[in-house]
């Protein structure tokens, strides 16, 4: 033997980065985003609808005043009338047997829930239940009272459709327990 020394083998060490790795990483964002785009639609799906038929926004104060001819059966018309700083949407519409409706455009389920009603394919629908509503007084209106829109008086003639802002502020009032 001689008088060389033995040296240990020393095992080489890897430096290991993120980026060697990168393979996982791709794997690990992709999970993460569907995961996150999983959570948006469940979010989304959950949320209030939105409506499908815009609002006719009468200015402060206004009265309505609607030509009887315009009105199709079974088309509904979405109004906000507004007074006093109060805004109030309301509806009307003319049923199957040519009876004209004007009704708030919220049941009483709606006016104190998180989730409010909307219009959906010429339909008001319930935001708590997601059924459509008929005004108290229109036949296949639902048994319960849950989900009727509270019906506003106005007054008909063969040229015109009277609805006046202090019925529809008032039939509001009722409704939120105001009045």
């Amino acid at each position: 033997m001689g008088h060389s020394r033995i040296k240990p083998k020393h095992a080489v060490a890897r430096q290991h980065h993120w980026y060697s790795h990168w393979p996982l990483w791709a794997l690990f964002g992709v999970f993460v985003a569907l995961i996150g785009i999983n959570v948006i639609v469940m979010y989304r799906s959950e949320g209030p609808q939105k409506s499908d038929t815009p609002p006719v926004v009468l200015a402060a104060g206004q009265d309505l005043h609607f030509d009887p001819a315009k009105l199709k059966p079974m088309e509904l018309h979405l109004f906000e009338g507004n007074a006093s700083g109060q805004k109030v949407k309301f509806i009307l519409r003319r049923t199957q047997d040519n009876v004209v409706h004007v009704s708030l455009a919220t049941c009483r389920v709606c006016y104190k829930s998180k989730n409010p009603h909307y219009v959906q394919k010429n339909e008001m629908m319930c935001g708590e239940c997601n059924m459509p509503m008929r005004s108290e007084s229109e036949k296949g209106a639902p048994g319960n009272t849950r989900c009727t829109l509270p019906e506003i008086p106005h007054k008909e003639t063969p040229s015109d459709i009277t609805v006046l802002i202090r019925d529809v502020l008032g039939q509001a009032a009722k409704v939120s327990g105001k009045g």
